[in-house]
């Protein structure tokens, strides 16, 4: 039994570390949304496209597929507009998760 807890222990440290590796970096995110082309900050730095809570109204998947599949999105959540699609092309997987970190912060 004794054996067991520091397993489960390093088990649990382990998942941690993890985990936040596949997080993202917030500040890398920020240098994303600052550098996309079509810029984000075009649209979504004025009243009607705000993104100040885009953290606390959408999941991790969400702003994912917000990003790659916006017209499937605007859909979903009954919005109206319109925004470009950032394919792998455009946006890497690794910038994604980094802004995805960044607008994670937006509650």
């Amino acid at each position: 039994m004794m054996r067991r807890i520091p397993m489960v222990f390093v088990a649990m440290v382990a998942l941690s570390f993890a985990s936040r590796a596949l997080a993202g970096d917030a500040a890398a995110g920020k240098t994303v949304f600052d550098a996309a082309k079509p810029p984000c900050k075009t649209c979504h730095t004025d009243a009607k496209n705000p993104l100040a809570k885009a953290g606390a109204e959408n999941s991790a998947d969400e702003l994912k597929a917000w990003v790659r599949t916006p017209k499937d999105m605007i859909a979903k959540k009954g919005k109206k507009g319109t925004m470009a699609a950032y394919g792998a092309d455009k946006i890497s997987d690794a910038d994604l998760d980094n802004l995805v970190a960044y607008l994670g912060t937006m509650k």
